[in-house]
């Protein structure tokens, strides 16, 4: 999993804004389905983001239950993304509150406005990051979680043979 967080990193440190939140939203699918095969996608990625990223997003300060970014919400957020390129959550069946993400690269994080939650995409990545470190350290004795992250795919730098595990310089 280091290179997926590396790869967020690097992107965050040279503004590939995008690149950055296609990754982070895709890990939490990645993580729960090395650890839940069973599981659909939506009920393991929000057991993963319940247990890795909810403690971010609820707010004692705005009343016992609220929170900012539910996992179902952070799922159709995901979902809009990845398959429609949009913000917009309102065609989601997984949404529960919020109907639209916006993100900044600058200033607010966390900030709710009626039903559009604001982020910052920086620290919305880092967070993930966070969440997949400490998932990953939780699993580094688990060896189906083991033999899983070393399928996981490898862009190969060094040349590239059609014979598995051949590679030229």
């Amino acid at each position: 999993m280091d290179r997926f967080v590396e790869s967020i990193e690097k992107s965050i440190e040279i503004e590939n804004w995008y690149a950055a939140l296609t990754l982070a939203i895709t890990l939490p699918d990645i993580c729960g389905r090395l650890n839940n095969p069973k599981l659909g996608s939506q009920k393991r990625f929000e057991k993963w983001f319940n247990k890795y990223m909810y403690h971010h997003y609820e707010s004692p300060f705005h009343g016992e239950g609220f929170t900012f970014l539910s996992a179902s919400d952070c799922y159709a957020l995901r979902c809009a993304f990845l398959h429609e390129g949009t913000d917009d959550v309102t065609r989601q069946r997984a949404r529960e509150v919020v109907s639209k993400f916006t993100f900044s690269t600058t200033g607010s994080h966390k900030c709710m406005f009626n039903d559009v939650l604001l982020l910052n995409l920086q620290s919305f990545c880092s967070e993930i990051c966070e969440g997949v470190r400490a998932w990953q350290k939780e699993y580094e004795n688990n060896s189906d979680v083991v033999n899983g992250l070393a399928e996981l795919l490898k862009v190969q730098t060094k040349g590239f043979s059609p014979a598995p595990g051949i590679f030229v310089q």
